[in-house]
Protein backbone atom coordinates (compact mmCIF):
# COMPACT_ATOMS: atom_id res chain seq x y z
CA UNK A 1 0.00 0.00 0.00
CA UNK A 2 2.65 2.49 1.12
CA UNK A 3 4.93 1.45 -2.39
CA UNK A 4 1.56 2.49 -4.50
CA UNK A 5 1.03 5.85 -2.60
CA UNK A 6 4.54 6.50 -2.86
CA UNK A 7 4.45 6.30 -6.82
CA UNK A 8 0.96 7.96 -7.08
CA UNK A 9 2.80 11.09 -5.32
CA UNK A 10 5.57 10.82 -7.81
CA UNK A 11 3.51 10.57 -11.07
CA UNK A 12 1.26 13.75 -9.38
CA UNK A 13 4.12 15.61 -8.94
CA UNK A 14 5.36 15.35 -12.59
CA UNK A 15 1.77 16.68 -13.86
CA UNK A 16 2.43 20.13 -13.28
CA UNK A 17 4.82 19.87 -16.23
CA UNK A 18 2.84 18.73 -18.59
CA UNK A 19 -0.41 20.49 -17.70
CA UNK A 20 0.68 23.26 -20.51
CA UNK A 21 0.77 20.15 -23.06
CA UNK A 22 -0.82 20.70 -26.43
CA UNK A 23 -1.85 16.89 -25.33
CA UNK A 24 -3.61 18.00 -22.13
CA UNK A 25 -5.47 20.52 -21.10
CA UNK A 26 -5.38 19.78 -17.16
CA UNK A 27 -4.38 16.51 -15.10
CA UNK A 28 -5.32 15.46 -11.55
CA UNK A 29 -5.29 13.20 -8.69
CA UNK A 30 -7.94 12.34 -6.25
CA UNK A 31 -8.69 10.07 -3.11
CA UNK A 32 -12.52 8.55 -2.57
CA UNK A 33 -14.25 6.96 0.27
CA UNK A 34 -16.24 4.00 -1.17
CA UNK A 35 -18.94 2.12 0.74
CA UNK A 36 -18.46 -1.35 -1.90
CA UNK A 37 -21.74 -3.39 -2.06
CA UNK A 38 -21.21 -7.55 -3.28
CA UNK A 39 -24.49 -9.00 -4.24
CA UNK A 40 -24.61 -12.44 -4.58
CA UNK A 41 -28.32 -13.85 -5.31
CA UNK A 42 -30.42 -11.79 -2.83
CA UNK A 43 -27.77 -11.54 -0.10
CA UNK A 44 -25.00 -8.27 0.17
CA UNK A 45 -21.69 -7.37 2.03
CA UNK A 46 -20.87 -4.29 2.49
CA UNK A 47 -17.24 -3.59 3.08
CA UNK A 48 -15.22 -0.27 2.95
CA UNK A 49 -12.75 0.72 0.39
CA UNK A 50 -10.28 3.64 -0.55
CA UNK A 51 -9.56 4.97 -4.22
CA UNK A 52 -6.74 7.08 -5.40
CA UNK A 53 -7.23 8.49 -8.97
CA UNK A 54 -4.76 9.82 -11.37
CA UNK A 55 -6.42 11.63 -14.72
CA UNK A 56 -5.57 13.89 -17.94
CA UNK A 57 -8.46 15.39 -19.78
CA UNK A 58 -8.08 17.15 -23.02
CA UNK A 59 -11.07 18.88 -24.40
CA UNK A 60 -13.68 17.40 -21.83
CA UNK A 61 -12.68 13.83 -22.88
CA UNK A 62 -10.29 11.84 -20.17
CA UNK A 63 -8.27 9.18 -19.50
CA UNK A 64 -8.33 8.06 -15.74
CA UNK A 65 -6.25 5.37 -13.69
CA UNK A 66 -7.53 4.17 -10.78
CA UNK A 67 -6.23 2.18 -7.96
CA UNK A 68 -9.04 0.74 -5.10
CA UNK A 69 -8.05 -1.00 -1.59
CA UNK A 70 -10.04 -2.15 1.08
CA UNK A 71 -10.10 -0.90 4.21
CA UNK A 72 -12.74 -3.36 6.07
CA UNK A 73 -14.78 -7.08 5.76
CA UNK A 74 -17.89 -7.49 5.54
CA UNK A 75 -19.99 -11.21 5.97
CA UNK A 76 -22.68 -12.97 4.65
CA UNK A 77 -24.12 -15.81 6.64
CA UNK A 78 -20.80 -16.19 8.65
CA UNK A 79 -18.56 -15.25 5.63
CA UNK A 80 -15.93 -12.48 5.49
CA UNK A 81 -16.16 -10.81 1.94
CA UNK A 82 -12.83 -8.37 1.68
CA UNK A 83 -12.24 -6.25 -1.58
CA UNK A 84 -8.54 -6.40 -1.28
CA UNK A 85 -7.85 -4.43 -4.54
CA UNK A 86 -9.10 -3.15 -7.79
CA UNK A 87 -7.10 -1.74 -10.69
CA UNK A 88 -9.35 -0.15 -13.57
CA UNK A 89 -8.79 2.24 -16.51
CA UNK A 90 -11.43 4.36 -17.96
CA UNK A 91 -12.51 6.80 -20.53
CA UNK A 92 -13.52 10.01 -18.80
CA UNK A 93 -16.37 11.85 -20.55
CA UNK A 94 -17.15 15.32 -18.51
CA UNK A 95 -19.61 18.20 -19.28
CA UNK A 96 -19.47 21.53 -19.15
CA UNK A 97 -19.25 23.27 -15.41
CA UNK A 98 -22.30 24.96 -14.99
CA UNK A 99 -22.63 26.94 -11.69
CA UNK A 100 -19.07 24.87 -10.52
CA UNK A 101 -21.31 21.83 -11.22
CA UNK A 102 -20.52 19.13 -13.56
CA UNK A 103 -21.07 15.55 -14.68
CA UNK A 104 -18.50 12.58 -15.41
CA UNK A 105 -19.50 9.24 -17.32
CA UNK A 106 -17.11 6.80 -17.10
CA UNK A 107 -16.34 3.39 -19.27
CA UNK A 108 -13.68 1.36 -19.11
CA UNK A 109 -11.80 -2.28 -17.66
CA UNK A 110 -11.35 -2.98 -14.14
CA UNK A 111 -9.33 -6.11 -12.84
CA UNK A 112 -11.05 -6.52 -9.16
CA UNK A 113 -9.73 -8.99 -6.80
CA UNK A 114 -11.92 -10.48 -3.57
CA UNK A 115 -11.19 -12.33 -0.74
CA UNK A 116 -13.72 -14.85 0.81
CA UNK A 117 -12.87 -16.45 4.12
CA UNK A 118 -15.83 -18.88 6.54
CA UNK A 119 -15.86 -21.93 8.12
CA UNK A 120 -14.01 -25.01 7.06
CA UNK A 121 -18.19 -26.59 5.16
CA UNK A 122 -18.14 -23.28 3.33
CA UNK A 123 -16.01 -21.53 0.70
CA UNK A 124 -12.82 -19.85 0.79
CA UNK A 125 -10.91 -18.32 -1.35
CA UNK A 126 -9.53 -15.46 -3.50
CA UNK A 127 -11.39 -14.75 -6.81
CA UNK A 128 -10.33 -12.33 -10.01
CA UNK A 129 -13.39 -10.12 -11.66
CA UNK A 130 -12.12 -8.62 -14.74
CA UNK A 131 -14.11 -7.02 -16.72
CA UNK A 132 -16.47 -3.53 -18.08
CA UNK A 133 -16.77 -1.06 -15.58
CA UNK A 134 -18.58 2.12 -15.61
CA UNK A 135 -19.40 4.87 -12.94
CA UNK A 136 -21.34 8.37 -13.29
CA UNK A 137 -19.99 11.17 -10.50
CA UNK A 138 -21.33 14.56 -9.91
CA UNK A 139 -18.49 17.36 -9.32
CA UNK A 140 -19.01 20.70 -7.43
CA UNK A 141 -15.95 23.19 -7.78
CA UNK A 142 -15.02 23.90 -3.98
CA UNK A 143 -14.99 27.96 -4.09
CA UNK A 144 -12.81 28.40 -0.74
CA UNK A 145 -9.98 25.81 -2.40
CA UNK A 146 -8.94 26.67 -5.67
CA UNK A 147 -8.69 24.01 -8.18
CA UNK A 148 -10.48 21.64 -6.15
CA UNK A 149 -13.33 19.45 -6.84
CA UNK A 150 -15.67 17.57 -4.49
CA UNK A 151 -17.03 14.08 -6.02
CA UNK A 152 -20.50 11.89 -5.53
CA UNK A 153 -21.19 9.46 -7.75
CA UNK A 154 -21.85 5.52 -8.06
CA UNK A 155 -19.50 2.78 -9.98
CA UNK A 156 -20.29 -0.58 -11.19
CA UNK A 157 -16.64 -2.62 -11.05
CA UNK A 158 -18.54 -5.99 -12.28
CA UNK A 159 -21.94 -7.52 -12.72
CA UNK A 160 -23.00 -10.74 -14.08
CA UNK A 161 -25.89 -13.61 -13.66
CA UNK A 162 -23.87 -14.28 -10.55
CA UNK A 163 -22.01 -11.24 -8.56
CA UNK A 164 -22.46 -8.21 -8.61
CA UNK A 165 -19.47 -5.44 -7.34
CA UNK A 166 -20.43 -1.73 -6.68
CA UNK A 167 -20.23 1.42 -4.78
CA UNK A 168 -20.95 4.74 -3.94
CA UNK A 169 -18.14 7.02 -3.62
CA UNK A 170 -17.63 10.86 -2.06
CA UNK A 171 -14.31 12.11 -2.79
CA UNK A 172 -12.00 15.17 -3.45
CA UNK A 173 -9.90 15.63 -6.52
CA UNK A 174 -7.41 18.87 -6.96
CA UNK A 175 -6.76 19.82 -10.77
CA UNK A 176 -3.25 21.41 -11.93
Amino acid sequence: MIKIISWLLLISFSFPSTAKSPLVDSTYVGVDYILSSIELRDERAKPSTTAFRIGANKERIGLEAQYLRGNNTDNIYRMEFDLEQSIALYLVLQSKTISGFGLDVSLGYAVTDMTVQGPAETYNGEDTYSGFSWGITFHQKISYIENTQLRFGYQSLYKDDDISISGISLGVIYQF
